[in-house]
């Protein structure tokens, strides 16, 4: 049985005993305990994204005019965009703070925007396929901005032009809890990148938000908190832990037992706050586990990086729902090969869960991944990722979430470039292996 049927399994019962008793869901402040009181009024209404750069599909703001210059023109798209990682000190290689520090960087930084290598943003945000609230996106006229300020020369503009107003990123409100890895962990120097999986206890309830405070932001790249799937999961994890020296345990790919992500963090992100109301319930009983992506041409020294995850005790539940293909066979040598997979989702009987957020995942050899809805009236992409980088893994949350039945089935489909291998790849969870995988987060 596939991943995504267990899941199926158990999230079936789990939304109609949610949906029968009404015992998990908190009244909102007008009162009342329905899911739809979790949610801006109206059903399935956009989420309100906090993002006042956020412009519709189709209403692109216009370009820039005449003589573009740094200060007045191109520094408040970089210091909104950009120097969240862009610092000294900070996970980006160099700085991106000062009219010189920019201009030296003038025609990469027209090459990573027009590409949209930069921001790191790997989800289609164009309208094409979804858009998300929060998104790290250039507009058109954002990007065209840059090319014009170079093509211009470079102009520097007034430097006493007033400091940008910055749109500061979202915040915790509820009870908050902090998960330390307990000890500063010296990332392993012999490659330039080092993936280590801490365990943390566990403090039970619903999380509901969480927020990442990298002790040494030059080589912390990215960080995810696992759960176990049961306490079995747990138990291997603590197997995993006490069977390698130092703290934690290696763990490329995943954390090296059956777990559904809780936090994915990259730098710039800030506090993430679920959609409101709900909360993804983490059992006391297993430990969580943090894993950390160490990249060492940012720099050196050791590292103890803590996670701060808001609880509550009551929330609607929210499940991580897998989509997986794993059987893929991939030859080597192949510049694009493609695998997919279609899952019924005829386990939902008469329920319908909204979708919130998607988390893809494929590891170093991926190049892009979809997934679509296919349903009765015909397909809909729900994410695409034209142009997959294993290094930014994010989670996407959607301005707008959708309604899944039984009559629709899931389709995901990915590709890979095997140019590297001489022989084939298959699913697995070590460097070497690939996955073709996208969790969904969910509640009725």
């Amino acid at each position: 049985m596939s991943l995504t049927s267990r899941a199926l399994l158990v999230l079936a019962p789990a939304l109609a005993l949610a949906a029968c008793d009404g015992g998990t869901a908190a009244p909102d402040a007008a009162g009342g305990g329905s899911d739809d009181a979790f949610v801006p009024p109206g059903v399935d209404a956009p989420m309100s994204s906090g993002d006042d750069a956020f412009v519709p599909p189709g209403q692109d703001a216009p370009g820039p005019t005449g003589d573009v210059t740094y200060y007045e023109d191109l520094r408040p798209i970089v210091a909104q965009n950009c120097e969240s990682c862009h610092v000294t000190g900070g996970v980006a290689p160099f700085p991106l703070t000062t009219y010189e520090e920019t201009a030296a960087w003038g025609s990469r930084l027209v090459e990573v925007t027009r590409d949209r290598i930069m921001p790191p943003y790997l989800a289609d945000n164009s309208g094409a396929c979804q858009t998300y609230r929060d998104a790290r996106w250039l507009s058109d006229a954002e990007i065209a901005t840059f090319a014009m300020w170079f093509d211009q020369g470079m102009l520097m503009g007034d430097p006493t032009t007033p400091e940008p107003e910055i749109i500061p990123p979202p915040r915790l409100t509820g009870s908050v809890t902090n998960l330390d890895i307990g000890v500063e962990y010296t990332p392993d120097a012999s490659g330039t990148d080092d993936y280590r999986c801490f365990l943390v206890d566990s403090p039970g309830g619903f999380v509901t938000g969480y927020d990442v405070h990298p002790d040494n932001p030059a080589i912390v790249h990215h960080v995810i908190v696992y759960e176990p799937t049961s306490d079995g999961e747990g138990d291997q994890a603590r197997a995993n832990d006490a069977r390698e020296a130092g703290p934690g345990y290696t763990c490329f790919g995943g954390a090296g037992v059956d777990a559904f992500p809780v936090v994915l963090w990259a730098p710039g992100g800030g506090a993430t706050n679920f959609p409101r109301g709900t909360g993804v319930e983490i059992p006391s009983s297993r430990p969580l586990i943090v894993q950390i992506h160490y990249n060492l041409l940012g720099g050196t020294g050791g590292d103890r990086t803590t996670v701060d995850i808001q609880t509550e005790a009551r929330a609607v539940p929210a499940y991580i729902l897998p989509m997986v293909d794993s059987r893929f066979n991939i030859p080597p040598r192949m510049a694009s090969y493609t695998s997919s997979a279609t899952q019924s989702l005829d386990a939902l009987g008469s329920l319908s869960p909204r979708v919130y957020g998607s988390f893809p995942h494929m590891h170093t050899m991926g190049t892009s991944l979809q997934v679509d809805l296919v349903r009765p009236t015909g397909d809909e992409c729900v994410i695409s990722v034209p142009r997959w980088d294993f290094n930014w893994q994010l989670a996407y949350w959607y301005e707008t979430p959708f309604r899944v039945s039984a009559s629709d089935q899931v389709r995901i489909t990915c590709e890979w470039n095997s140019m590297t291998r001489d022989t084939n790849t298959t699913w697995g969870e070590g460097t070497q292996d690939e996955m073709c995988l996208n969790f969904f987060y969910v509640s009725l």
